[in-house]
């Protein structure tokens, strides 16, 4: 073989090997920012779906009436009763979305989303009737973002005291596409509100399709 063609076969492994190099190097670092983009992607639609459904929730809890449907953009809903015996207790009344992401956003304590004012009980007229917190876990080497959307006491300053919260009641649970929310009816606790007066809850369904 002549230096020539033995130039030529030297020179097209040497472009091969660095194109090799190059798309390796652009999969080791381009895979993270894809799977990054990705995953905030999912955080987006799965943060503007638990804000479009606490406020279908609140509307019809307002209202006194009505449904709404929602269509699931991705993951699991799970749904943690109202507790009369668990009132102030914020392990209870959410309705939760767990989403599968590619790649973790969030490793550290829970975050709250779209909310005004803090804590478990507030002010009628002036805080939202829910909280909204996004945290994340692993299970099975799968990363999770986990929105939850819980529903706390709202208690008035005028006389007489009165207070009022959503109590969230578990429906059919059959599939994962849809979630239907309802009006289900109110109770009246008496004297049961954190400032000594009557607890009106109204009881909002939550079906699971």
């Amino acid at each position: 073989m002549s230096h020539k063609a033995q130039a030529e076969v030297i020179t097209i492994v040497l472009i091969t090997g660095i194109v090799i190099g190059l798309v390796g190097v652009a999969y080791m670092w381009g895979m993270p920012l894809i799977q990054k983009r990705t995953s905030v992607t999912e955080f987006l639609s799965a943060e503007d779906f638990a804000s479009k459904l606490s406020d279908k929730m609140v509307e019809i809890a307002s209202s006194g009436f009505g449904e709404a449907t929602l269509a699931i953009p991705k993951g699991i809903i799970r749904i943690k009763e109202f507790n009369e015996s668990g009132l102030l207790n914020p392990d209870y009344n959410s309705v939760i979305l767990e989403v599968p992401v590619s790649h973790p956003l969030a490793m550290s304590s829970s975050v709250v989303l779209r909310t005004n004012v803090l804590g478990e009980n507030a002010t009628y007229g002036e805080a939202e009737p829910r909280v909204i917190n996004m945290s994340s876990a692993v299970s099975d080497s799968i990363n999770k973002l986990i929105f939850n959307i819980h529903f706390r006491e709202l208690d008035t300053r005028s006389q007489p005291p009165k207070g009022y919260i959503i109590g969230v009641e578990k429906g059919a649970v059959t599939g994962s596409s849809q979630v239907i929310v309802s009006y289900a009816g109110t109770k009246l606790m008496n004297g049961e509100a954190a400032n000594n007066g009557d607890l009106i809850v109204t009881k909002i369904k939550v079906d699971v399709v």
